[in-house]
């Protein structure tokens, strides 16, 4: 009788086991895995997308024009515009609240009132000025995206020739040697294959 206790006993305590372990492996096949710490404890904040660097002591400041017409409606652009090493470091240091940035892109709308500058040049009543919302420049490689309410976002991925840039300074006014190539999209408007020559200014 001792023994027939003992059998049954231990039948039932094997019986709880398999049923234990089938737990488990259906657990298993499922995938689900307990997490190693509290839910709250894993909710690390994804990094902030884009942001601002620059390649300290490289000089690229000036008026980037477009050898062709880049055109998105009535909005034509004029140049792409680069501060000067302090306009950079000022930006990435949060100064961000001005009408400028250390790039810069300028719209004309062709078919506001126009008069004429100092330079003769023409002049519109509309323009559109994008400042970034992220860059990253250096070693001749350029990249941009800012956003205009009209215009929508506008990227730029190029190459600038830090070489060509040295010359057409040397050159001075007049220099014609291509500086910038790049492709831009405005909006849902995709250009490819842009050129731009460079001028210092005033």
């Amino acid at each position: 009788m001792r023994n027939l206790l003992t059998a049954t006993a231990l039948a039932a305590l094997l019986a709880g086991c398999n049923q234990q372990s089938g737990g488990q492996t259906e657990a298993s096949s499922s995938g689900f895995q307990p997490p190693a710490a509290p839910a709250a404890a894993l909710a690390v904040p994804a990094p902030a997308a884009g942001g601002f660097s620059h390649v300290k002591g490289e000089d690229v400041f000036g008026y980037y024009i477009p050898n062709t017409e880049v055109k998105v409606g009535n909005w034509r652009l004029e140049n792409i515009s680069f501060g000067l090493e302090e306009d950079f470091t000022a930006w990435e240091g949060g100064a961000q609240d001005g009408p400028a940035g250390p790039i810069m892109f300028d719209f004309v709308d062709v078919t506001s009132a126009n008069g004429e500058n100092e330079m003769g040049q023409t002049t519109y009543a509309k323009t559109i000025r994008v400042l970034p919302t992220s860059y990253k420049i250096g070693g001749g490689d350029l990249k941009f995206t800012g956003k205009d309410a009209t215009l929508g976002v506008v990227q730029l991925d190029g190459t600038i020739d830090m070489a060509a840039l040295k010359r057409a300074r040397t050159a001075g006014p007049g220099a014609q040697e291509t500086i910038l190539r790049t492709g831009l999209m405005v909006g849902s408007t995709p250009f490819k294959n842009l050129s731009f020559n460079w001028f210092g200014g005033d």
